[in-house]
């Protein structure tokens, strides 16, 4: 009688799990250019655009930019698009810190990555108004 109860709660759990997990979005598409993707944790560009690599740590949206908090992981893969002059350098003070993004979405233009100060100072000058959800 026992085993008959835990192997129903054990199945009903998976199946609450599943039909959770079917329902759960593993993309968030901001334009037709670039998209946020839950599993690797990275934003991609379409084509020849650029990418933004795990780790994202949290991001927001409208129609005109999305602003993205990332604390980046040391990995040049092949299935992300960097620009020539992009090199580890580009990450001022080492990989261990949280740096800022901002994608123009009617640019087609990727900004960073940057200090809390450029940041800041760049959504003053594109009258960015997002904040993050975190």
């Amino acid at each position: 009688m026992k085993i008959k109860f835990v192997i129903f709660i054990f199945l009903g759990t998976v199946l609450l799990w599943l039909i959770y997990s079917a329902f759960q979005p593993y993309t968030v598409k901001f334009s037709k250019d670039f998209y946020y993707d839950y599993e690797s944790g990275s934003i991609f560009g379409k084509d020849d655009l650029v990418d933004i690599t795990p780790k994202i740590i949290d991001y927001s949206y409208d129609k005109n930019f999305v602003v993205v908090k990332q604390n980046p992981k040391y990995s040049y893969d092949f299935m992300y698009n960097y620009p020539e002059e992009f090199n580890d350098k580009s990450y001022k003070n080492g990989l261990n810190e949280i740096y800022y993004w901002i994608i123009s979405l009617k640019e087609k233009m990727v900004f960073g990555p940057m200090l809390p100060e450029e940041f800041n100072s760049m959504c003053e000058e594109k009258n960015i108004r997002l904040k993050f959800k975190k």
